[in-house]
């Protein structure tokens, strides 16, 4: 079980970092009720218009209201980070968890692959798997999990290898316990707080590439929105009308701003090396 830190307090990053993120979602869950415009509706009256009463953060270049767009948006671009991550989460830590405790061949031969595929970058590998089909949500999130697997494979791995020389663990493979019970009863369970921490951090990156991706038209498609769409869209006219990319783009700096600081609040709480540090 986790501890708090000395005197019974949370880490204060896990308090601020939460508390953003928390007030992010919210925002972004009530957006159909709290937008006030919808998001795709156009104006060719209020084209390009800056920020006022009536228009909170201006319009774009087709007389949209950026801060229902911003809202609308923050809804796919959590979900794309979210879902990537559970991807991520689904497939690697079942082969993290086989590597780690069979060793040998098995062992070798997933590392081998994983090495492969952690040697291409990220974002070529979006394009590669994004590219092949049409661009949707769906796709895009497991797109972005995928790319992801071969962290979380090696981490719930490295875990796993330490894991499996524990008294408990051998305690059950001398009472004959079958595989699945003893990596899901006995391993996976002290791997949680290794992975929950990983899993934060890792959503932060799911965001951003996601984002990426949308940037590059590889993403969510017009005229959905979405933050990087945002600002792909709002390339040619940053010296005309800047408040069209600020928005989105603090939008996204505070996302991945706040979900760094709850990694790091989870860390300092669930890493035992850094239990009872102020």
């Amino acid at each position: 079980m986790a501890r708090l830190n000395r005197g019974g307090r949370l880490p204060a990053s896990l308090l601020i970092g939460g508390g953003l993120f928390a007030v992010l979602v919210a925002v972004v869950v009530a957006a159909p009720w709290v937008a006030p415009y919808p998001y795709d509706e156009m104006d060719i009256m209020a084209i390009k218009e800056a920020p006022s009463a009536a228009h909170w953060l201006g319009t774009d270049e087709f007389g949209r209201d950026v801060l229902s767009r911003l809202l609308i948006g923050g809804r796919t671009s959590l979900f794309l980070g979210a879902a990537a991550t559970a991807v991520s989460l689904v497939i690697g830590i079942p082969l993290g968890l086989l590597a780690g405790y069979l060793r040998g061949f098995v062992d070798e031969a997933m590392m081998r692959i994983i090495d492969v595929l952690m040697s291409v970058p990220p974002i070529l590998m979006g394009l590669l798997i994004l590219s092949a089909t049409r661009p949707s949500v769906w796709k895009t999130a497991i797109a972005v999990g995928i790319i992801y697997v071969p962290v979380m494979t090696r981490l719930v791995r490295s875990v796993a290898l330490d894991l499996s020389r524990e008294e408990f663990v051998l305690a059950a493979q001398g009472r004959g316990e079958r595989l699945p019970w003893i990596l899901l009863r006995e391993i996976l369970p002290n791997a949680w707080p290794a992975i929950i921490v990983e899993a934060s951090l890792r959503m932060t990156f799911a965001v951003m590439l996601a984002a990426a991706l949308s940037f590059l038209g590889l993403g969510v498609q017009p005229p959905s929105s979405d933050w990087g769409l945002m600002i792909s869209e709002a390339r040619p006219f940053i010296d005309s009308a800047p408040w069209i990319v600020l928005g989105p783009g603090l939008a996204l700096c505070l996302t991945v701003v706040a979900i760094n600081l709850m990694g790091d609040g989870l860390r300092d709480l669930l890493d035992p090396r850094m239990r009872g540090r102020a």
